[in-house]
């Protein structure tokens, strides 16, 4: 895909993504999540979806879901196919004209693997599943933009062992849980300068 064409897709959903690098293209999030990824273009609730053929291959790339709110027509859903394969990719979903969720299919498996989630327009939360197994890895908080608090399941069992504190947006503490409690060890704390 050309970045001109990869632009006019995202221009089109009115997706903007940033943070975690795929090939060239840039996007942003965490999560992971078992939900499977919509695959048919066909889909019964995209027919009445605005669609747009970014690549002109006959096939949509992206489609807008627009809903009634207050009497007017918002769009209350976007979704993407951004490797042009003919199945969904990336979904953001809106309300009162304000993104309140975001789901990217990284690994184009048809499983969402970043999952992001909104307040008031803001990031609040994002899952990353970098293991590609429907669970989340990597959970981050945030307040006001900026990261609080950071859980990671690093040895890949289910449960959080890994804890990371932040004080406006810098590293203040961090720890993992050796012991298998499900709880930061005390003698494993670290604080940090931040």
């Amino acid at each position: 895909m050309t970045r001109s064409a990869l632009r006019s897709v995202l221009a089109f959903g009115g997706l903007t993504l940033g943070g975690l690098a795929l090939g060239g293209l840039t996007l942003g999030g965490c999560g992971g999540s078992s939900e499977t990824v919509s695959k048919s273009p066909a889909d019964a609730r995209r027919k009445d979806a605005l669609k747009k053929d970014i690549n002109r291959d006959g096939i949509p790339d992206v489609w807008r879901h627009m809903v009634d709110e207050d009497g007017k027509q918002v769009v209350g859903m976007v979704e993407f196919d951004i490797n042009f394969d003919g199945k969904v990719d990336v979904v953001r979903t809106f309300s009162k004209g304000l993104k309140v969720r975001e789901e990217m299919d990284m690994d184009f498996d048809g499983k969402f693997d970043v999952i992001n989630m909104y307040e008031n327009g803001q990031i609040t939360r994002k899952e990353l599943d970098l293991h590609f197994d429907s669970k989340p890895d990597i959970i981050k908080y945030f307040k006001d933009g900026q990261i609080t608090r950071l859980e990671s399941d690093s040895d890949g069992d289910g449960q959080i062992d890994y804890w990371e504190y932040y004080k406006n947006g810098k590293l203040s503490r961090k720890g993992s849980d050796e012991n298998g409690d499900g709880k930061p060890d005390d003698d494993r704390w670290v604080e940090s300068d931040g």
